[in-house]
């Protein structure tokens, strides 16, 4: 009894170091996992110069807190002014964090003069057609992730394309800054909202939202390396593994032993 209970005491302790091997310490993702991240940023004629600063700095820390390179996490980013997406740079452009935070250091503002026509439908689908493909640096092997960070409101449809990029498997977050239309952003972000929705009353707050989008932006990367390692065994430690042991007295003294993964 005391040798079989050993046994499942350390299946279930290396099932626990598996699921902990690529959680993000503190704000940092240590994940060794394939992320290809689109950065969309939507900037209004109510984006301030002040509020551009802060977003560049949104980014360089979120940047800063990953694993960046050609097998590791690829970030590409788009611009929209209200009218028209700019690609700023494609998925596999930027090879090293250092060149891509020089690449955020030197963003322009984006933001115009188009109050009556701001249209976030339309990069939405530009992502899906000029970013996620495989000779602009998406990867069959990687997890696809879109972030979306706006401050304005839609005057065009963005249920259609937003559904579309998730039937392609794209996990999409969004971020509000200002007084955005919560109800968009709920219709463009993937399931569950507690972990794809992100909202602050101003663009000076967006680095208290850092840490918690590290977390679930980690989680979301080692999604795709967990999916391999379950198809790859038909039981396997890091497939989240979890064991139950109750030991109980039976009427004959003998001591009753209860396993459930």
């Amino acid at each position: 009894m005391d040798h079989l209970l050993m046994v499942l005491v350390l299946l279930w302790s290396s099932g626990l170091q598996a699921e902990d091997k690529h959680q993000p310490t503190g704000s940092q993702c240590e994940s060794t996992a394939k992320a290809d991240i689109v950065l969309l940023v939507c900037e209004s004629r109510n984006t301030t110069s002040e509020d551009h600063e802060n977003i560049k700095s949104f980014l360089t820390q979120i940047v800063n807190n990953f694993n960046i390179g050609p097998d590791k996490v690829q970030i590409g980013l788009v611009q929209y002014n209200g009218y028209f997406p700019v690609t700023e740079w494609y998925l596999n452009t930027p090879q090293t964090k250092q060149s891509l935070l020089e690449a955020i250091a030197n963003l322009p503002q984006g933001g115009g003069d188009y109050d009556y026509y701001y249209y976030i439908g339309r990069p939405l689908s530009h992502i899906q057609d000029d970013l996620f493909q495989p000779n602009k640096g998406t990867r069959s092997d990687s997890q696809k992730i879109l972030i979306l960070i706006t401050d304005g409101k839609s005057q065009d449809d963005v249920s259609r394309p937003s559904h579309h990029l998730r039937d392609d498997g794209i996990e999409i977050y969004t971020i509000g800054v200002k007084n955005v239309n919560e109800a968009q952003l709920r219709t463009i972000a993937s399931d569950p909202d507690e972990i794809h929705i992100f909202s602050v009353i101003d663009s000076s707050f967006l680095l208290d939202i850092v840490a918690n989008l590290t977390i679930n932006l980690c989680n979301s990367a080692n999604s795709s390396e967990i999916d391999e390692q379950q198809q790859g065994a038909l039981w396997s430690p890091a497939a989240h593994c979890r064991l139950l042991v109750v030991i109980s007295r039976g009427r004959s003294g003998h001591q009753l032993l209860t396993a459930a993964f």
